[in-house]
C-alpha cells in the first residue's frame, strides 16, 4: 500500500511540474490568439509559435476574414505591431526545411518558425549539425534565399 501511495505521489508531482512548466506557453498562446483576432482580424486561428530574434514575435497561423490562409506576426512589445502575410506569398515550412537539409544536412532540426529580421519576414531554422553544435539558418519567406547563417555555436 505504501509503494502505491509513493508511486501516486510521484505521478502527481511529475504531472504538476509539467503543468506548471507549460503554463507560460499556454498563456502566450492565448494572448497571441486574442491579438490575432483583434489586431490582424483573423477569422480562425489554427497554430502558434514564438520567434525570438532581435525582437520577439508571436506567430499565429489562421485564415483571414476572406478565408485566405495567412500568418500573423505579432510583435510582443507593448504596441503589438502586427504583420499579416498570405501563406501563398512565400515558401512553405517544408520547403525551407528542405533547403536547409540539402545545404547543411543537420543531425536534428530543433525548430522552424517564421519571424521578422531587419523588417523582412523570414523562416528561422534552428538545428544541430553532425558535431552536435547549434546552428541557425535564416531564409527569406518570399523566395527562400539565405539572409543569415550562424554555424557551430
Amino acid at each position: 500500500m505504501i509503494i502505491l501511495l509513493v508511486i501516486l505521489v510521484i505521478i502527481i508531482g511529475v504531472y504538476g511540474t509539467l503543468w506548471a512548466a507549460q503554463r507560460p506557453m499556454h498563456s502566450a498562446q492565448k494572448t497571441a490568439y486574442s491579438l490575432a483576432t483583434s489586431k490582424a482580424k483573423l477569422k480562425t486561428t489554427t497554430g502558434f509559435s514564438q520567434y525570438n530574434g532581435t525582437q520577439d514575435y508571436y506567430v499565429v497561423t489562421g485564415t483571414s476574414s476572406k478565408n485566405v490562409p495567412v500568418y500573423a506576426l505579432i510583435n510582443t512589445n507593448k504596441h503589438h505591431k502586427t504583420t499579416v502575410v498570405k501563406q501563398s506569398a512565400g515558401i512553405t515550412r517544408t520547403k525551407a526545411l528542405k533547403k536547409v537539409w540539402a545545404k547543411r544536412n543537420p543531425s536534428k532540426v530543433i525548430k522552424a518558425t517564421l519571424g521578422q529580421y531587419n523588417g523582412e519576414v523570414v523562416w528561422e531554422i534552428t538545428y544541430l549539425n553532425k558535431n552536435k553544435n547549434l546552428c541557425y539558418e535564416v531564409l527569406k519567406y518570399s523566395d527562400g534565399s539565405q539572409v543569415k547563417s550562424i554555424i557551430n555555436i
